[in-house]
C-alpha cells in the first residue's frame, strides 16, 4: 500500500494552477496528536511501500517531515516540494536516510508560481549536487504550452535528468483543434531529446509494451491521509464527505465507499468510440475529478493530452522496433 500524508494544505507560494486553491477548503496542518496516530496507524498495518509526504508545502513543517521519515516503517519516502525552503542541511539529512526529494520548477519563467526562477535554479543546483537523479515536476498551461520544449531544454541544461511535465488540470482551450496540434508538436520535439527521462512518455511506453490497463479502485493500492486524520482515495477528494473512506480511528472503510460510488472507475462517454481507449488511463478518478469536478467525465484538454502522449509513445516504440 502507498500512503500519501498531507502534512498541510498551506503553502508559501500562490501558483495560479494550484489544485488546493480550487478546492475551497479550510487550511490547516497536522497536530501533534494526529501526527502520532497517523504513524501508529501505518505501522500497525505493516504494509507501507511508498510514503509520500505532501502538501501544500510540506517543508513548512520540516520537523513533522523528519518525524515520519524516522518513525514510520516503509520501503521508501518521497517528499514533494516547491523547493523554495530547501537548505543544504536538510538535503543532506534526507540523502543520509535515502529519502527522495521531488522538486517543482516550471522552467525559464515562473510567473504562474509567483517565484523567481533564479531562486529555484539555485535550490535545484543544490539538490542535484546531492541527488543527481532528482525528478523535477513542471506544470504547463495553455499560455506556456508553446514554450514547453524550451522549458524542458532549460531544465536539462541545468543538469536535470528526469522530468515530469503535467498540464494544468483546469485548462479549457478556446480552440481545441489548434491546442491539440500544438500539444502534438511540442511532445514530438520533446520525444527527440536525448539522455532525458520524460516520466509521462516512459510510463506510457511501459503500459503499452506490458499491456497494463488503467485500474482505479478506492483505497485498493493507495490512500490519501489528510492533515485532519481523515482518509480519502486521493488528494482531489479531500474534504468531500461523500468520498471519505475512513480515518485514523476506524481505519479504511473502502468497501463502503466503493458501494457508494460504483461509477468511480468508469471511462468517460467521450472515450466510447476512441481507437486509443485500450491504452488510455483517463479512467483515473483523481484525474477526472481534477479536470471536471466529477468522476464520470474527463475534460477535453485532458483527453487531448492523453491522446498525444499515447500517439507519441507509440511512435517511439515503433522507431525502437526498427520502424520509420
Amino acid at each position: 500500500m502507498d500512503y500519501t500524508i498531507s502534512i498541510t494544505n498551506k503553502c508559501n507560494l500562490k501558483c495560479s494552477y494550484c489544485y488546493e486553491r480550487h478546492l475551497n477548503t479550510d487550511y490547516g496542518n497536522i497536530t501533534e496528536d494526529i501526527k502520532q496516530k497517523i504513524a501508529d496507524y501505518i505501522n500497525g498495518n505493516n504494509n507501507a511501500h511508498t510514503v509520500y509526504l505532501f502538501g501544500g508545502e510540506p517543508l513548512l513543517y520540516k520537523d513533522i517531515v523528519k518525524f515520519y521519515c524516522e518513525n514510520v516503517k516503509a520501503v521508501q519516502f518521497v517528499i514533494t516540494t516547491n523547493g523554495t525552503l530547501l537548505d543544504e542541511e536538510f538535503i543532506k539529512w534526507c540523502i543520509e536516510r535515502n529519502v527522495i526529494i521531488n522538486m517543482s520548477h516550471d522552467g525559464i519563467k515562473c510567473t504562474d508560481r509567483g517565484v523567481s526562477p533564479q531562486l529555484l535554479d539555485e535550490k535545484l543546483k543544490m539538490l542535484l549536487k546531492y541527488q543527481p537523479e532528482t525528478l523535477v515536476q513542471l506544470v504547463y498551461t495553455e499560455e506556456t504550452l508553446p514554450q514547453l520544449y524550451e522549458n524542458i531544454i532549460y531544465l536539462k541544461n541545468q543538469g536535470v535528468k528526469k522530468i515530469s511535465a503535467a498540464m494544468n488540470a483546469f485548462t479549457n482551450p478556446q480552440d481545441p483543434d489548434s491546442f491539440g496540434d500544438l500539444l502534438r508538436e511540442q511532445w514530438r520535439k520533446i520525444a527527440e531529446i536525448d539522455d532525458l527521462f520524460m516520466y509521462e512518455l516512459e510510463v506510457k511506453k511501459k503500459n503499452i509494451r506490458e499491456n497494463i490497463k488503467g485500474t482505479c479502485e478506492i483505497c485498493k493500492k493507495k490512500v490519501f491521509i489528510n492533515w485532519d486524520g481523515n482518509f480519502y482515495p486521493c488528494v482531489q477528494f479531500q474534504n468531500l464527505p461523500d468520498y471519505r473512506c475512513g480515518n485514523i480511528y476506524v481505519g479504511i472503510e473502502a468497501e463502503k465507499a466503493r458501494k457508494a460510488h460504483p461509477d468511480y472507475s468508469m471511462v468517460s462517454k467521450r472515450c466510447d468510440d476512441c481507437e486509443l481507449v485500450d491504452y488510455c488511463h483517463n479512467s483515473c478518478a483523481c484525474r477526472k475529478m481534477s479536470t471536471t469536478g466529477t468522476v464520470t467525465d474527463i475534460s477535453e484538454a485532458a483527453c487531448l493530452e492523453e491522446q498525444v502522449l499515447i500517439l507519441t509513445a507509440l511512435e517511439i516504440i515503433n522507431k525502437e522496433n526498427g520502424g520509420n
